[in-house]
């Protein structure tokens, strides 16, 4: 027998099988934005954040609101949201986790996995942080469940615009590092609060990294004493981080984050900050490098 014949069958089969995912993909996304459509016409509305009312909208869960909007006044940086909801489900439901469009914006989930009986009542209360934020501003966190995804909106209108922070000349960034060199800690004081210690108040977790990790080991500019952590993501225990970013060490331009020595963090901001280093850090920095695995030009 022809030998390109018979192949023939394997590689029209090929095809359909990749037709098949598509499809089975493409239901799956439809269903889900269905899903979210389902129930009250108020589910598309956005419930201004200082109004409650009782759960109406069916969800998984029964909800509140899916959406709300706060507008915010001149100083505010941290809008709260709390989205209130009943379990009429029948039974019980599973979160697994709570993913989000931005890190500006987390949900405080208890321990997980999380496990709502039914009938049960509780709240997610989600964070916006708004620093450097101009106009209307819209995000998204998804609860991962048991029954499928539950997307949460949180939108801000920002009235005035935030004084931006002021972009050093490299005079300015080289006395600050000779003040670094004298005194690892100066990076908490004088002009550099404006940068190092006030985006950190009242962050935790992946919010927390971005201000008082990612503004110097992740910028663009990064300077070239100051480490890579991605080549230190994997492999790394608690106790390492905890040591590095609590207490430092001597002979080193890193400075102690801890209160006790003159850092702006507290103990659970930390501990928090220590969790996301060895528990998420690293899977985010391995998505991050499939995404641009595939994003390459096929070799030709």
């Amino acid at each position: 027998m022809d030998k390109s014949r018979a192949d023939e069958p394997t590689a029209h089969r090929q095809p359909d099988k990749t037709m098949r995912i598509k499809a089975t993909l493409l239901t799956t996304a439809l269903g889900l934005l269905g899903h979210s459509a389902l129930g009250h016409t108020a589910a598309s509305e956005f419930l201004p954040n200082s109004e409650q009312r009782d759960p109406v909208i069916k969800n998984i869960l029964t909800w509140d609101a899916v959406a709300k909007a706060h507008k915010a006044t001149p100083g505010e940086q941290d809008i709260g949201f709390a989205f209130r909801f009943r379990n009429d489900s029948g039974g019980e439901v599973r979160v697994k986790r709570a993913d989000s469009t931005c890190g500006c914006t987390v949900a405080r989930l208890p321990k997980l996995p999380w496990i709502i009986a039914s009938g049960e009542r509780g709240s997610i209360p989600v964070t916006m942080d708004i620093r450097g934020k101009t106009g209307l501003i819209t995000k998204t966190v998804i609860l991962v469940t048991d029954k499928g995804l539950i997307p949460l909106k949180a939108r801000v209108e920002i009235a005035d615009e935030p004084e931006p922070l002021k972009k050093r000349s490299k005079e300015e960034r080289a006395a600050n590092l000779r003040a670094a060199v004298q005194n690892r800690q100066a990076i908490f004081q004088g002009k550099c609060v404006e940068c190092h210690v006030k985006p950190t108040i009242g962050k935790r977790g992946k919010q927390l990294y971005a201000t008082a990790c990612g503004i110097c080991h992740e910028a663009k500019d990064r300077a070239s004493f100051v480490t890579d952590l991605r080549p230190l993501a994997s492999g790394k225990d608690r106790q390492y981080w905890e040591q590095w970013t609590a207490e430092s060490k001597p002979g080193t331009l890193m400075p102690a984050f801890a209160k006790k020595h003159g850092g702006p963090l507290d103990d659970n901001q930390i501990k928090t900050l220590v969790v996301y280093l060895t528990r998420i850090y690293p899977r985010e920095l391995k998505t991050r490098r499939a995404v641009a695995q595939k994003s390459k030009p096929p070799l030709k």
